[in-house]
């Protein structure tokens, strides 16, 4: 399934967009079609994952932009280091940090949450994050509820405990 724009955070001034699919190779050219950098949500069960896997994976969402990935799910601890391995493989002292965070023992709507409010990134990246793109894969029923999320972000932030 491709890329969906599905609405937009006035709070955050950025476009929402979810993308679907089954295996994480399927997100190899969906990923680009955002046009900016953008904070970043993966919600998988990752537990049969191999290594190299993961890798490209974090690989594709640095190269495509991501400067703040949220990982969520099953062993989502993992794919946070590997993401953090690759990219502190890519940094230099001159540049700015892709900042990270895994959400286990949350539920997703705690870290659909985090990623709408709390997903911060560097100052250096603050202007040119114009996106937050929740990702699911191998899950039908997380993208669809990080659809309604997405659909209206104030009304899901305004309804969740952290909002009190």
């Amino acid at each position: 399934m491709p890329i969906e724009r599905v609405g937009r955070d006035t709070a955050s001034g950025r476009n929402l967009f979810v993308a679907e699919a089954e295996a994480p190779s399927d997100l190899a050219t969906q990923i680009g079609q955002v046009g900016s950098e953008f904070v970043c949500l993966v919600a998988w069960d990752s537990r049969t994952a191999g290594v190299t896997e993961i890798s490209e994976l974090a690989c594709r969402l640095l190269e495509a932009g991501a400067v703040y990935v949220c990982t969520w799910g099953p062993d989502c601890e993992r794919v946070h280091d590997i993401v953090d391995e690759e990219r502190d493989a890519r940094n230099t002292a001159e540049t700015a940090v892709v900042m990270t965070t895994w959400h286990s023992g949350e539920s997703l709507a705690d870290a659909i949450w985090f990623a709408l409010n709390s997903a911060v990134p560097d100052d250096a990246y603050l202007d040119g994050c114009r996106a937050t793109v929740g990702i699911s894969i191998g899950a039908p029923n997380w993208a669809a509820e990080m659809r309604s999320a997405f659909a209206d972000p104030g009304r899901f932030t305004a309804g969740h405990p952290e909002a009190e």
